[in-house]
Protein backbone atom coordinates (compact mmCIF):
# COMPACT_ATOMS: atom_id res chain seq x y z
CA UNK A 1 0.00 0.00 0.00
CA UNK A 2 3.07 2.17 0.72
CA UNK A 3 4.47 1.65 -2.49
CA UNK A 4 1.12 2.58 -4.49
CA UNK A 5 1.09 5.80 -2.49
CA UNK A 6 4.42 6.62 -3.48
CA UNK A 7 3.94 6.26 -6.82
CA UNK A 8 0.96 7.92 -7.02
CA UNK A 9 2.85 10.80 -5.42
CA UNK A 10 5.50 10.40 -7.78
CA UNK A 11 3.41 10.61 -10.85
CA UNK A 12 1.45 13.69 -9.79
CA UNK A 13 5.01 15.49 -8.91
CA UNK A 14 5.80 14.46 -12.89
CA UNK A 15 2.44 15.43 -14.06
CA UNK A 16 2.74 18.53 -12.19
CA UNK A 17 6.48 19.42 -13.52
CA UNK A 18 5.74 18.78 -16.64
CA UNK A 19 2.41 21.05 -16.74
CA UNK A 20 4.98 23.99 -15.16
CA UNK A 21 7.42 23.49 -17.56
CA UNK A 22 4.57 23.59 -20.44
CA UNK A 23 3.23 26.97 -19.67
CA UNK A 24 6.69 28.59 -20.40
CA UNK A 25 6.97 27.14 -23.49
CA UNK A 26 7.36 29.74 -26.56
CA UNK A 27 5.09 28.79 -29.73
CA UNK A 28 6.36 26.67 -32.53
CA UNK A 29 7.16 28.34 -35.67
CA UNK A 30 4.15 26.70 -37.06
CA UNK A 31 1.63 27.86 -34.37
CA UNK A 32 3.46 31.49 -34.23
CA UNK A 33 2.78 31.76 -38.52
CA UNK A 34 -1.26 30.58 -37.71
CA UNK A 35 -1.46 33.00 -34.81
CA UNK A 36 -0.45 35.56 -36.67
CA UNK A 37 -2.48 34.84 -40.34
CA UNK A 38 -4.96 34.22 -38.18
CA UNK A 39 -4.68 37.78 -35.88
CA UNK A 40 -4.81 39.79 -40.26
CA UNK A 41 -7.98 37.57 -41.30
CA UNK A 42 -9.86 39.14 -37.80
CA UNK A 43 -7.88 42.67 -38.40
CA UNK A 44 -9.63 42.40 -42.51
CA UNK A 45 -13.20 40.68 -41.20
CA UNK A 46 -13.77 44.38 -39.55
CA UNK A 47 -14.18 45.52 -43.13
CA UNK A 48 -16.97 42.97 -43.45
CA UNK A 49 -20.18 44.57 -41.87
CA UNK A 50 -20.69 47.37 -39.24
CA UNK A 51 -19.88 46.69 -35.65
CA UNK A 52 -20.12 48.76 -32.30
CA UNK A 53 -16.90 49.20 -30.10
CA UNK A 54 -17.38 46.03 -28.09
CA UNK A 55 -17.63 43.98 -31.30
CA UNK A 56 -14.63 45.15 -32.90
CA UNK A 57 -12.78 44.33 -29.14
CA UNK A 58 -14.33 41.29 -29.41
CA UNK A 59 -12.65 40.54 -32.59
CA UNK A 60 -9.30 41.71 -31.85
CA UNK A 61 -8.48 40.75 -28.25
CA UNK A 62 -7.74 37.06 -28.97
CA UNK A 63 -4.84 38.54 -30.82
CA UNK A 64 -3.69 41.72 -29.48
CA UNK A 65 -3.33 43.55 -26.23
CA UNK A 66 -5.21 46.51 -25.45
CA UNK A 67 -2.68 49.08 -26.28
CA UNK A 68 -2.31 47.58 -29.64
CA UNK A 69 -6.20 47.26 -30.50
CA UNK A 70 -6.62 51.01 -29.38
CA UNK A 71 -3.75 52.23 -32.18
CA UNK A 72 -4.94 49.65 -34.73
CA UNK A 73 -8.84 51.08 -34.10
CA UNK A 74 -7.74 54.74 -34.22
CA UNK A 75 -5.78 53.88 -37.36
CA UNK A 76 -8.15 52.09 -39.27
CA UNK A 77 -11.47 52.05 -38.02
CA UNK A 78 -14.43 54.98 -38.71
CA UNK A 79 -17.26 55.77 -37.09
CA UNK A 80 -20.93 56.25 -39.35
CA UNK A 81 -24.42 56.45 -38.13
CA UNK A 82 -24.58 52.58 -38.95
CA UNK A 83 -22.17 51.99 -35.95
CA UNK A 84 -17.69 51.26 -37.02
CA UNK A 85 -16.29 49.95 -39.95
CA UNK A 86 -12.80 49.26 -41.51
CA UNK A 87 -12.41 50.80 -45.20
CA UNK A 88 -9.75 50.02 -47.74
CA UNK A 89 -6.71 51.30 -47.56
CA UNK A 90 -3.10 51.92 -48.83
CA UNK A 91 -2.02 52.44 -45.53
CA UNK A 92 -1.01 49.44 -43.64
CA UNK A 93 0.32 50.42 -40.03
CA UNK A 94 -0.82 48.52 -37.23
CA UNK A 95 -1.83 45.35 -39.92
CA UNK A 96 0.54 41.87 -40.15
CA UNK A 97 2.56 42.45 -42.57
CA UNK A 98 2.42 40.48 -45.75
CA UNK A 99 5.13 38.23 -44.98
CA UNK A 100 5.81 35.00 -46.99
CA UNK A 101 5.78 32.61 -44.28
CA UNK A 102 8.86 30.90 -45.31
CA UNK A 103 12.69 31.02 -44.65
CA UNK A 104 12.60 35.03 -45.48
CA UNK A 105 10.70 35.06 -42.51
CA UNK A 106 12.48 34.86 -39.17
CA UNK A 107 11.60 34.23 -35.68
CA UNK A 108 13.41 35.42 -32.31
CA UNK A 109 12.25 33.91 -29.10
CA UNK A 110 13.05 34.77 -25.53
CA UNK A 111 11.07 33.93 -22.60
CA UNK A 112 8.23 35.55 -23.04
CA UNK A 113 8.58 37.38 -26.12
CA UNK A 114 8.55 36.44 -29.80
CA UNK A 115 9.80 38.81 -32.91
CA UNK A 116 8.76 38.30 -36.04
CA UNK A 117 10.53 39.79 -38.55
CA UNK A 118 11.11 39.77 -42.52
CA UNK A 119 12.92 41.90 -44.42
CA UNK A 120 11.55 43.57 -48.04
CA UNK A 121 13.25 44.79 -50.95
CA UNK A 122 11.90 48.42 -52.62
CA UNK A 123 8.45 47.62 -53.99
CA UNK A 124 8.04 50.20 -56.88
CA UNK A 125 4.85 48.98 -58.87
CA UNK A 126 1.57 47.62 -57.95
CA UNK A 127 -1.12 49.50 -55.71
CA UNK A 128 1.53 49.92 -52.45
CA UNK A 129 5.24 51.05 -53.08
CA UNK A 130 8.00 51.79 -50.89
CA UNK A 131 11.72 52.98 -52.03
CA UNK A 132 13.60 51.48 -49.16
CA UNK A 133 14.45 48.28 -48.22
CA UNK A 134 13.38 47.77 -44.39
CA UNK A 135 12.39 45.46 -42.01
CA UNK A 136 8.85 44.68 -40.83
CA UNK A 137 8.43 43.24 -37.21
CA UNK A 138 5.59 42.06 -35.03
CA UNK A 139 6.12 41.66 -31.37
CA UNK A 140 4.29 38.88 -29.46
CA UNK A 141 4.60 39.13 -25.74
CA UNK A 142 3.06 36.01 -22.94
CA UNK A 143 0.01 37.97 -21.48
CA UNK A 144 -2.07 36.56 -18.28
CA UNK A 145 -4.53 35.86 -21.14
CA UNK A 146 -1.96 33.79 -23.25
CA UNK A 147 0.34 35.11 -26.06
CA UNK A 148 -1.09 38.89 -27.65
CA UNK A 149 0.70 40.98 -30.43
CA UNK A 150 1.95 43.90 -28.57
CA UNK A 151 4.00 46.25 -31.13
CA UNK A 152 4.33 46.45 -35.07
CA UNK A 153 8.20 47.70 -36.38
CA UNK A 154 8.95 49.07 -39.54
CA UNK A 155 12.57 49.82 -39.79
CA UNK A 156 15.75 50.11 -42.19
CA UNK A 157 18.22 48.52 -39.22
CA UNK A 158 17.53 44.47 -38.03
CA UNK A 159 15.62 44.02 -34.98
CA UNK A 160 16.93 42.05 -31.93
CA UNK A 161 15.46 40.73 -29.35
CA UNK A 162 15.79 42.58 -26.19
Amino acid sequence: MRVKIWALLLLLLIGQVHFISAENVSMTREETFLFLQEALSAQLSLGDKFRSEQEISDVLSPYFTEDYQKLFVAEHIFSEPEGFIMYGTDVFDYFIPMYSYDVNTKIMTDKNKIIVTEYFLPQLEGPVVWEKPHYESITIIKTKAGWKISDYLVSEDKPSIK
